[in-house]
């Protein structure tokens, strides 16, 4: 039994009854017949439980590294995702506060970029341009996938993936030019 996973599912099916916000570690435990200890032996708090749902059914493409797949894929794969989890989603991302899942994604985002960033450019580390470009788009795409999520998803996930992808595309054939691996990180 994955305690994790049950935790996970529980707050999915509590989700869809009742707002997120007002979900409690109490509730949950009662529901999914896990004791308090427990919980608190897997999860900080509802928060980490949120983030762990972002990161396993939201976007594991991006946290396996066996997982060959196209930036593009992986992202057309995320906002369907998200689409799935809609109410979810929705809720997590209009709670503020320590430990936010908004918050959660923009670290993580740029945390992943700048890693996907340094390896293929190599062992030297990347310039100062590539990090701020980097950086820059991390905090981009993060918004505006959140935007997308929050205004209902008003255009199809690949039209998303395809746009930010290109925009990412911009001037990385000259930023990775001194780098090992040459030309579009994206392409």
């Amino acid at each position: 039994m994955n305690i994790k996973e049950l935790l996970a599912d529980g707050l999915l099916e509590l989700v869809n009854r009742q707002k997120l916000e007002s979900i409690s570690i109490k509730q949950l435990i009662e529901y999914t017949h896990i004791s308090k200890q427990t919980f608190y032996n897997h999860f900080l708090d509802k928060n980490d439980l949120i983030q762990y749902i972002y990161l396993t059914r939201i976007i594991p493409d991006f946290n396996d590294p066996q997982k060959q797949i196209s930036f593009v894929q992986a992202m057309e794969n995320v906002f369907d995702r998200m689409k799935q989890y809609h109410v979810f989603m929705k809720q997590a991302l209009m709670m503020e506060g320590q430990n936010c899942l908004k918050d959660f994604i923009f670290q993580h985002c740029q945390e992943f970029d700048l890693q996907f960033h340094q390896q293929r450019y190599g062992a030297k580390p990347m310039p100062d341009t590539l990090r701020f470009a980097t950086e820059y788009h991390a905090i981009a795409s993060s918004s505006m996938s959140i935007s997308w999520v929050l205004s209902d998803m008003p255009v199809s996930s690949r039209e998303m993936a395809t746009l930010i992808t290109q925009l990412r595309s911009v001037g990385m054939e000259q930023l990775f030019a001194e780098g090992e691996t040459k030309g579009n990180p994206y392409q």
